[in-house]
């Protein structure tokens, strides 16, 4: 082949390797499953969550994204965003980031091989304090599978990790810096959460 005709072919080449990388990495992303939850505070509807489940190659991906705004001393906006990775059962790397009006806060996570490196920053709170042991649990995931009684739950905005406690039939809690989140389960699938918060108390509720 001419020196001439082999330019002519570099363009068709590199449109059918990037067709092909394109191909290959829709492939490994399985389809998203998606959850909808309306946030409450005194059964007033303040805000929606949206939870999304989703794999590429052996690492599951979790993502909670909301935007509420209510009241607390004036009106405050928030708008956050929490994804967290799994692999073998395990959570290796979170990343939450709130902006609110007043002021933007973000927290990091990882495995390091050995235990947590913790930076969490959110409303008057920091935490740099690292966290031992593997865990299987944190508060994307719980959304999409039923807790377990005894195992491990990791904050992904405080960095504190806790052990989780049944109440009853499908009903467990954790406690995470001094504050008791109820999770409520019907068939396996997430119904309500009961969250306590320094600022306000939240209820989450599915929607079907």
């Amino acid at each position: 082949m001419m020196e001439e005709d082999a330019v002519k072919f570099r363009p068709f080449g590199l449109i059918f390797g990037l067709l092909f990388f394109f191909s290959l990495s829709s492939y490994s992303q399985e389809k998203s499953e998606v959850i909808r939850f309306e946030i409450q505070v005194l059964g007033l509807k303040i805000g929606d969550m949206n939870v999304s489940k989703y794999q590429v190659a052996d690492t599951v991906h979790y993502v909670a994204e909301s935007q509420v705004k209510f009241w607390f001393f004036g009106t405050v906006n928030l708008t956050m965003n929490t994804h967290s990775k799994y692999l073998n059962g395990y959570l290796v790397k979170s990343h939450s980031k709130s902006n609110t009006n007043r002021g933007n806060f973000a927290s990091y996570i990882y495995w390091d091989g050995k235990k947590y490196v913790v930076d969490a920053k959110s409303y008057k709170f920091e935490n740099q304090d690292p966290v031992f042991g593997l865990a299987e649990w944190c508060s994307t995931r719980m959304f999409f599978d039923e807790l377990q009684v005894g195992e491990k739950f990791l904050s992904e905005v405080y960095g504190l990790a806790t052990t989780v406690k049944k109440l009853g039939p499908n009903v467990y809690q954790t406690t995470i810096a001094g504050n008791e989140n109820r999770y409520f389960y019907k068939f396996g699938k997430l119904q309500k959460v009961e969250q306590e918060n320094n600022i306000k108390n939240f209820t989450y509720k599915r929607i079907e």
